[in-house]
């Protein structure tokens, strides 16, 4: 790819101003060469893991060793997927987005959400920003008032492009959920939170490059040593983490079910190399091995 054809990208992304977000990330054109290498990765973990179902596999890569010459790549990254605690990032940008920071324990449920992925502090925080109590099942009115302020949140970020890769409405349970809660799930889970891997790693690229509101203290949180010292705050081993040198330093935010298992995060390697990953999986969650070995084949690839 010629110069001029990666950096007219960057112009225009100043150009959509900046609360653009997917706009921005979307004009990025993608790199045959990242794309190349990302195929060749996805084969090799699924010699290596032939349970792995095609479709259940996506990865994006974002380098932004050089400003000037951001380049990406996806291998299915449109594809769509329950996201976990993943979501958990968009509930985070959400919270510093409409300024609700300052609201009384906002400040530690944040920390509890993304360095230990709780769940109760997650669904405090699916509250104040959707302007919901949980509570009983209610009457047919009331619900529909109920699921509508909690749409208030994926219309804020349709506003910010992400129009069919992203929903945010749903508070993640470890045994739910429960009341009106499973109601506005819906009959069918229409409701259920989704995401896709292009998706949470435009966001990423978002707070990487300081263009969200509180991308400096986003980053703090997701800030994480190869060595965590509490157990609880283990997003490392089993997870992207798992694959880098000792010398990398990692910004993230994993997320499993018995379902899926997943990782997002922001890689400094030695050597100066920087690039946003996004593994996501589905199908073999049990296997502890899975997001690693995706992330080792594709930092060969690369």
């Amino acid at each position: 790819m010629s110069a001029m054809r990666r950096i007219l990208p960057l112009l225009l992304l100043f150009a959509f101003g900046a609360r653009a977000d997917y706009r921005e990330f979307a004009v990025i054109p993608r790199d045959p060469s990242i794309e190349s290498r990302l195929k060749m990765a996805a084969a090799a973990t699924f010699k290596a893991y032939p349970k792995l179902k095609t479709e259940d596999l996506a990865i994006t890569v974002v380098d932004v060793t050089n400003p000037a010459l951001i380049a990406r790549g996806d291998f299915q990254g449109d594809a769509k997927f329950y996201p976990a605690s993943v979501i958990k990032l968009f509930f985070m940008t959400d919270v510093f987005a409409t300024h609700k920071e300052h609201v009384p324990d906002v400040d530690r449920a944040l920390k509890e959400m993304i360095a230990v992925s709780d769940n109760d502090a997650t669904a405090y925080i699916v509250d104040i920003l959707a302007g919901t109590t949980p509570g009983p099942p209610l009457s047919d009115r009331a619900l529909r008032r109920f699921v509508d302020r909690r749409r208030e949140i994926n219309r804020r970020f349709q506003k910010l492009g992400y129009t069919d890769n992203v929903s945010a409405m749903m508070k993640p349970w470890s045994f739910g959920p429960f009341g009106v809660d499973k109601q506005a799930l819906g009959e069918n889970r229409e409701n259920r939170n989704m995401l896709t891997a292009n998706a949470t790693a435009s966001l990423l690229l978002w707070i990487v490059r300081q263009r969200a509101t509180g991308s400096h203290e986003m980053m703090a949180l997701l800030q994480r040593p190869l060595a965590p010292q509490r157990a609880e705050e283990n997003q490392v081993k089993e997870f992207i983490g798992e694959s880098l040198p000792a010398d990398a330093r990692l910004w993230s935010k994993a997320g499993w079910t018995n379902e899926v298992r997943h990782d997002a995060a922001y890689i400094e390697l030695p050597g100066g190399r920087k690039i946003i990953l996004v593994i996501f999986t589905r199908g073999i969650a049990d296997d502890v091995t899975i997001v690693p070995a995706v992330a080792k084949n594709v930092l060969a690839e690369l």
